[in-house]
């Protein structure tokens, strides 16, 4: 069989998505697969937007000429592709501080990929993302093991954001599964059946700063406007409906996929290593 280059991880906050992706890494590596762990927030994601912004190339035109001072750093860290412009402004941020002061900061926070408006153009950006990753991926020699970002981060900024009709998402999954396919792609599903206790112990184990941003966003914008969804309850609720559409939609990406139990966080790694063991790898 056509050899796995890519396996996905993915489950709601808590599920042991992190430590299921490094203990692949440790797994394959100690069989002598040459290996790349991405994990979330990674600001050089091959397959993700990872606080990265998008302007038309007249727009782009336009920043260029208003902030003459940013240029070069702009330029220089930007990519162009047809009339789309990406501009990875934490990136230059960390290297570079000098050449983006606050305003500007602030203004390509507002352009972020995640911020598009229009869930049609949110989707044709992160498509051709994941298919440029995928003509990448094919004739490199490493396995790619990506956590949190091909389900989790389109469902949350369709389904949250935009509260688009769960089919809509659904077959914008279905299109980047499409895209990944020639990489012999497994998807890995991490859940616990108590939604909220796995909620409840993440809470307790992560900043509160990262609980207040995630009720903000689940709860403070389209979907949460129209379900009147508040506070923890909010995000609870959230997560639970995410969970149920990410397993329904599971069997119909057209990819492998194994949805696993997790509750003791080893089940997962078990799942994996069987399955790549039947495939030789």
């Amino acid at each position: 069989m056509p050899a796995c280059q890519l396996i996905l991880i993915e489950g709601v906050p808590g599920s042991g998505k992190t430590t299921l992706a490094s203990a692949v890494r440790d797994l394959l590596a100690a069989d002598g697969v040459p290996t790349r762990l991405v994990l979330e927030g990674d600001l050089k994601h091959p397959a993700d937007f990872e606080m990265v912004a998008h302007y038309p190339r007249s727009a782009f035109n336009d920043l260029l000429t208003r902030h003459p001072e940013a240029g070069a750093a702009l330029t220089t860290h930007g990519e162009i592709i047809g009339d789309d412009c990406f501009v990875p402004y934490r990136r230059i941020a960390l290297t570079d501080g000098r050449a983006l002061p606050d305003e500007l900061f602030a203004e390509l926070a507002a352009h972020d990929v995640y911020e598009t408006q229009s869930p049609a153009t949110y989707c044709r950006l992160a498509l051709e993302r994941w298919a440029r990753f995928a003509e990448a991926a094919r004739v490199a020699p490493e396995v790619v093991i990506l956590e949190s970002c091909f389900l989790q981060n389109p469902l949350t900024v369709l389904l949250a954001k935009h509260n688009v009709e769960p089919a809509f998402a659904t077959e914008h999954l279905k299109r980047l599964a499409a895209a990944v396919a020639p990489l012999m792609p497994l998807l890995v599903y991490l859940w616990q059946t108590d939604t909220r206790a796995t909620l409840e112990q993440v809470a307790r184990e992560r900043p509160t700063e990262w609980l207040d941003y995630v009720i903000g966003y689940v709860t403070g914008q389209a979907w949460g406007r129209a379900t009147g969804a508040r506070g923890f309850d909010g995000m609870v609720a959230f997560y639970e409906m995410r969970k149920a559409l990410e397993l329904q939609t599971l069997s119909e990406l057209g990819i492998a996929g194994l949805a696993v139990e997790n509750a003791d966080k080893s089940a997962g790694l078990t799942a994996v290593a069987e399955y790549l063991a039947e495939r030789g790898r």
